[in-house]
């Protein structure tokens, strides 16, 4: 009975030891990497929504190479616009991404279409905004989602947009027919819109 507290002691030494062999925070750090680790694509490139299954790759192989509005369609009613969104983030899909949005039922992706429209590259920023105006077109119903912040901060960087003279004169053009078609929406008053640009 006499070794039994060394034999205590020994298990507690080699607990404590045992415990200081991980850093801290590496538990921590592990669980917050495992989502990027797991966002791959086919092809292996990563984007911010995960991993794909068969039916959503065949949905963007079909709208890339086609192009067609019915594959754009059918791309965003499976997917949803959040995950249209997300997946942009991956360079090889931003352009379908960006041309299917024109297909949302709502503006909660307006911001983020204006900031392509403002900061993407040319043929990415042209589609953004011909998107939006695509969007803009379409009536709104009574019972399409709230989306009224969203579609607030979006024509104002719209307005950011097509105020500025130093911009590309063809997103200006753009940016200034979308706002036009989103005033009667209340999130821009026309007065606001420029006119430097109108035909004379």
């Amino acid at each position: 009975m006499s070794g039994l507290p060394r034999v205590t002691a020994l298990v507690v030494l080699v607990a404590l030891h045992c415990g200081k062999s991980t850093p801290p925070g590496a538990t921590a750090s592990s669980a917050t990497a495992s989502p990027g680790a797991g966002a791959q694509t086919t092809g292996g490139a990563v984007d911010d929504a995960g991993s794909m299954d068969e039916l959503e790759e065949q949905a963007w192989a079909q709208a890339a190479d086609a192009g067609e509005p019915q594959e754009l369609i059918r791309l965003t009613d499976l997917v949803g616009c959040e995950t249209l969104r997300e997946r942009a983030s991956n360079a090889s899909l931003r352009t379908t991404a960006v041309r299917a949005m024109a297909y949302c039922s709502d503006f909660s992706e307006l911001p983020w279409l204006a900031d392509v429209a403002a900061a993407g590259r040319e043929d990415d920023a042209i589609a953004a905004l011909d998107a939006i105006i695509d969007q803009a077109a379409r009536p709104r119903y009574a019972t399409d989602p709230d989306d009224a912040d969203e579609l607030h901060a979006g024509c104002g960087a719209l307005l950011a947009l097509a105020r500025g003279a130093e911009r590309p004169r063809a997103r200006r053009v753009l940016a200034i027919r979308a706002l036009r078609m989103l005033a009667e929406r209340g999130c821009v008053a026309r007065a606001d819109i420029p006119t430097d640009l109108d035909a004379r």
